[in-house]
């Protein structure tokens, strides 16, 4: 079966198409220009009426109507004709006829009813079918790589707007290899005649440029944060590899410090030396931060008083603009029950991803107990988001005088850990997407002294388990669904109430009582949906769950035993000039108006 070939090279094949068309176009409105009114006297409004067309063999003749005149009625033109035809032609061509054309128009006018019936002549040609791609200088990158990033497959039709696309995902691949300078141009498109097809051929050529290396960071806009620690938080190897990717892993890197309002996307320039060089701007903002909850409990009988709760949180996070961290936490859990807390952060120790902290906490238990404890802790972060750690506490309890000794005895506990920690959250303080991980497991002895409960001292194994886990999704446009799940458990053959976790409050269990509740294995769960408002402004609604297994301590008079609570309410957090204030409604099982929790929290920075 013989073959007519029609061939153009580079952008003059494509040329000729786009020529072909604006000519046929040219004829059809030199023929809508001759119509027969007075050159004196203004065209009568004319309607379209209906509209046909000949020649189409591959879509209906009310496809391609809806296609020229969209509108039912529509009034006619030469400009709406001109559009309609446009549309026609670029119908045909997203749709692989390339060769498809208009031969002629015509139009049958009804002067009493003020309309126009328009018939359509055209040919659709072939579809086009790619049955080759090659390429021209790519001796870095395989062609079957190129190919495989490519939505165009050989075999299948030929859609240039597709091709346009294929072209920015073969540069992707060169950026993500080292060659962000690399082009690629349509060398030639070729196209032979078959019985049911076009095939097509196209042939690319690729100038793949340097493989570019990054020997140096320019950090501009830092007043106070050293000009190191930001090298050294970029995390840029010596001669790292260019790829597309790394300008955005940079800027995350930076943001995840808190220490910026702003970090721009690095750019890209070439040193003298012909090196690349990344160039990031950095807009300094508030390091320091005061975070505060209030929560005012009713009183729980007739004729009683309520009493206010609260916590202050205080976070030095850059000081002398090191990088280094200093926080202390207030507790005040009701009116004779306060923690204590105060921790030390060491980044990049001896200039390695490893980061030490120091911690003291101390709890005051109302007339039962003081506890006190000491820790050291060390972290390695393997990547941006994954970091191991190891852990060592000791701690000590010694019960009051009177009551506490009652019911516990003094005991000292040392301990040590390690910790796996995941954070992928785009955005610490208010994270869209993402998820935050983390699992701290310690076993230890401990030392219980004789006393006035226990007459004799005794070692015991004890074993501790936290895990967090919160994950953010986008529901929608600017809505964000929270999931958070909590674990704490401890085990061991010498337990007394100190051991205990406590749940309840504005940070767990929202709808009860600070630390309302004791248990050695407690679980909670915080789910909300929150409407973004702002970058760090939304409203939200909330359920809180929780689950309570209670030890057997006769001492105290617990009874083994479990318990599930759940909570609900709406909340609202606003980024105002005093800094971010949050208000939450809150009620428990049980509760009405008049007992529910109002939390409120405020975290200023300075």
């Amino acid at each position: 079966m013989g073959k007519d070939t029609v061939s153009g090279k580079g952008k003059h094949s494509e040329g000729s198409l786009e020529e072909f068309r604006r000519a046929t176009l040219g004829l059809v409105c030199s023929v809508v220009l001759a119509v027969h009114v007075s050159a004196a006297q203004a065209p009568p409004v004319m309607r379209i009426r209906s509209v046909s067309v000949e020649g189409n063999r591959a879509f209906s003749g009310h496809q391609l109507a809806a296609v020229l005149f969209p509108r039912e009625g529509e009034q006619y033109s030469e400009s709406t004709l001109h559009a309609g035809l446009e549309r026609l032609l670029d119908f045909y061509k997203t749709r692989s006829y390339l060769h498809a054309r208009i031969d002629s128009v015509t139009m049958i006018r009804d002067t009493g009813r003020l309309s126009v019936d328009v018939r359509i002549y055209l040919s659709e040609g072939k579809p086009s079918v790619l049955r080759q791609v090659a390429f021209d200088g790519n001796r870095n990158v395989p062609a079957s790589e190129l190919l495989s990033v490519m939505a165009l497959r050989e075999g299948e039709l030929f859609l240039p707007s597709l091709l346009e696309q294929d072209i920015q995902s073969m540069l992707q691949c060169y950026e993500r290899k080292g060659y962000p300078l690399a082009k690629i141009v349509v060398q030639d498109i070729s196209f032979t005649d078959s019985t049911d097809e076009l095939s097509a051929r196209v042939r690319m050529r690729v100038e793949e440029g340097t493989e570019l290396r990054v020997t140096e960071l320019r950090v501009e806009g830092n007043k106070t944060t050293k000009e190191y620690v930001i090298t050294r938080e970029a995390r840029l190897h010596a001669d790292e590899l260019f790829r597309s990717d790394l300008p955005d892993q940079i800027k995350r890197r930076l943001d995840h410090l808190q220490l910026f309002s702003s970090v721009s996307l690095p750019e890209l320039y070439l040193t003298p030396s012909q090196h690349a060089g990344l160039s990031v701007r950095v807009v300094e903002g508030n390091p320091n931060s005061v975070d505060g909850v209030v929560g005012y409990v009713p009183a729980g009988s007739a004729g009683g008083s309520g009493y206010v709760t609260g916590l202050v949180n205080l976070s030095l996070r850059n000081l002398f603009g090191t990088g280094r961290k200093l926080s202390a936490r207030w507790y005040q859990e009701n009116q004779s029950s306060q923690e204590t807390e105060l921790h030390y952060f060491e980044p990049w120790i001896a200039s390695y991803p490893v980061n030490a902290q120091l911690g003291f906490f101390q709890r005051k238990q109302d007339s039962t107990f003081v506890r006190t404890s000491y820790d050291l802790a060390a972290e390695f972060m393997l990547t941006d988001e994954f970091t191991v750690g190891a852990s060592f506490s000791q701690s000590g309890v010694y019960p009051t005088e009177g009551y506490g000794r009652s019911v516990m005895a003094e005991s000292r506990t040392t301990s040590v850990g390690v910790t796996i920690r995941y954070d992928s959250r785009d955005n610490p303080t208010t994270p869209t997407s993402g998820m935050m991980y983390s699992t701290d497991y310690q076993t230890g002895t401990k030392h219980v002294s004789a006393g006035q409960l226990i007459p004799e001292e005794s070692n015991s194994t004890t074993q501790r388990l936290l895990f967090d886990l919160s994950y953010y999704l986008p529901a929608s446009v600017r809505q964000v669904l929270a999931v958070e799940l909590h674990l704490r458990d401890f085990s061991s053959r010498s337990m007394d109430v100190s051991d205990l976790f406590r749940l309840g409050g504005a940070l767990t269990l929202r709808g009860y009582r600070e630390g309302q509740f004791l248990g050695s294995r407690i679980v909670w769960s915080n789910i909300e949906y929150r409407f973004l408002v702002a970058p760090r402004s939304f409203f939200y609604g909330f359920v809180d769950a929780g689950y309570i297994a209670q030890p057997d301590l006769p001492a105290i008079g617990m009874i083994a035993s479990d318990q599930k609570k759940i909570g609900y309410g709406i909340g609202v957090r606003m980024d105002s000039a005093v800094g971010l204030i949050g208000v939450s409604f809150a009620m428990g099982e049980g509760d009405t108006f008049s007992t529910s929790k109002i939390h409120i929290r405020l975290i200023n920075e300075f």
